[in-house]
C-alpha cells in the first residue's frame, strides 16, 4: 500500500509537469518543415485517448526545443530525427518495450519498462517520460569528441546535429530553483530552523553553483531573567561536484559560506528589563546533497553540511551567555526543486 501510495504521489506531480499541451499545439510542430521524431504506437488495450496522452506528453517534453512528436501522416516532408517504437503487450498492461531507431547515430537502443507500480491512468505520462530519456541517451553520443560521433555528425544533415546539439545542451547548462526546509545546531549553542530559497548555476555536466536566501528562528529557551530567543536573515554560496549518479539520482559534494544578521531577543520576566542584539555571523561549510528525480521537472533533495563559524554572534544575561552561534554547526535541509 505505501509503495502505491508513494507511485500515485510521483506520477501526480509528473503529470502536472507533464501538462498535455493543446492539440493545435502539437500538430504546428509536425505542420512545419523543423525537426522532429517519428512516433509508432502500439498498444491494442488502449484507447484513442489513451494514444493521444502519451503522444502529446512526449510532444510538450520536445517542443521546448523545436522538436515535434508526430505520428500517423501528419508530419513534415523532411527525414524524422529518429523512429520512435513504442509496444504495449496486449496480455499485460504492466510492460512496455520502447525502441529507439536513431538517424543521427545511426544505432538502437532499447528499453523495458514495468509499469505495475504506477495506476493505468498515468502510463501515457510515465512512457513518455522514459522514452524521452532514450532518446536523450542515443543523442549524448553526438556532443562527444569522438570518431564516431564524427561520422554520425558528417553523414546527417547540419540542422538534424544542430537540434541534438541544442538538446543535450539544454541539459549541460541552464540550473534550478527550489525551496527547502532547514535545521542548524550549533554544538554547545543555539539550534536554529527555517526555510531557504535555492537556485542553482549550471557551470558543467559535473559542478554547479548553488544560491540560497535563509531565513532562521531559535526557539525560546530559559535565561536568568526571562526568556530568549532569535531570528536571523541572510544567504550562502556553495559549489558542488557531482560525485555518483546521473540525471534521475545523484550525490554531490562541495564547499561554501554562508553570512547573515542574527538577533538575539529577550523576552524580560515582570520586573526585569530586556534589549535585543544582533551581529554578523559568517559560516564556513562543507556540504553532502543528494537528489531524486520525482518526474520531468521536480527533484526532491537532501542535504547535511557541517562547518565552523568564522564570525560567531552570542548574547548574555548579567555575564552569562544565554544564546550563541559559535564553534562547530552542523545541519540538513530537505527540499523540493525544479528542474
Amino acid at each position: 500500500m505505501l509503495a502505491r501510495a508513494l507511485s500515485i504521489v510521483i506520477v501526480s506531480v509528473t503529470c502536472a509537469a507533464l501538462a498535455a499541451p493543446p492539440a493545435a499545439a502539437a500538430d504546428g510542430h509536425c505542420a512545419g518543415d523543423g525537426p522532429w521524431v517519428l512516433v509508432s504506437l502500439r498498444a491494442d488495450a488502449w484507447n484513442e485517448a489513451q494514444r493521444q496522452s502519451m503522444i502529446n506528453d512526449l510532444g510538450h517534453t520536445l517542443a521546448s526545443q523545436g522538436i515535434g512528436a508526430c505520428a500517423g501522416g501528419a508530419h513534415p516532408v523532411s527525414a524524422p530525427l529518429a523512429t520512435l517504437a513504442v509496444e504495449l503487450s496486449p496480455a499485460s498492461k504492466a510492460t512496455v518495450d520502447i525502441e529507439v531507431r536513431d538517424a543521427v547515430t545511426r544505432k538502437r537502443v532499447r528499453r523495458d519498462v514495468d509499469l505495475s507500480r504506477i495506476p493505468d491512468d498515468g502510463h501515457a505520462a510515465a512512457i513518455a517520460i522514459e522514452a524521452d530519456e532514450l532518446l536523450r541517451a542515443s543523442w549524448a553520443e553526438v556532443a562527444l569528441d569522438t570518431a564516431r560521433a564524427r561520422q554520425a555528425q558528417e553523414a546527417a544533415r547540419p540542422q538534424v546535429v544542430g537540434s541534438v546539439r541544442q538538446v543535450m545542451a539544454s541539459q549541460a547548462e541552464g540550473g534550478g530553483l527550489g525551496a527547502r526546509a532547514a535545521v542548524e545546531h550549533y554544538v554547545g549553542g543555539t539550534t536554529l530552523v527555517g526555510a531557504d530559497g535555492v537556485g542553482r548555476v549550471r557551470l558543467s555536466p559535473r559542478i554547479e553553483l548553488e544560491i540560497a536566501g535563509a531565513l532562521r528562528i531559535g526557539p525560546s529557551v530559559d535565561a536568568p531573567h526571562g526568556r530568549v530567543n532569535a531570528l536571523g536573515a541572510g544567504g550562502g554560496v556553495a559549489l558542488l561536484v557531482r560525485v555518483a549518479g546521473g540525471r534521475r539520482a545523484s550525490l554531490a559534494a562541495g564547499a561554501g559560506a554562508s553570512a547573515g544578521w542574527l538577533e538575539f531577543r529577550a523576552e524580560p520576566a515582570p520586573g526585569a528589563a530586556g534589549a535585543a542584539y544582533g551581529n554578523l555571523l559568517v559560516v564556513g561549510r562543507l556540504r553532502l546533497l543528494g537528489r531524486l528525480a520525482l518526474g520531468r521537472s521536480v527533484h526532491a533533495s537532501a542535504g547535511v553540511d557541517a562547518g565552523v563559524a568564522l564570525r560567531a554572534v552570542e548574547a548574555t544575561d548579567v555575564g552569562e551567555v544565554v544564546g550563541s552561534a559559535r564553534g562547530i554547526v552542523l545541519g540538513a535541509t530537505l527540499g523540493l526543486e525544479a528542474p
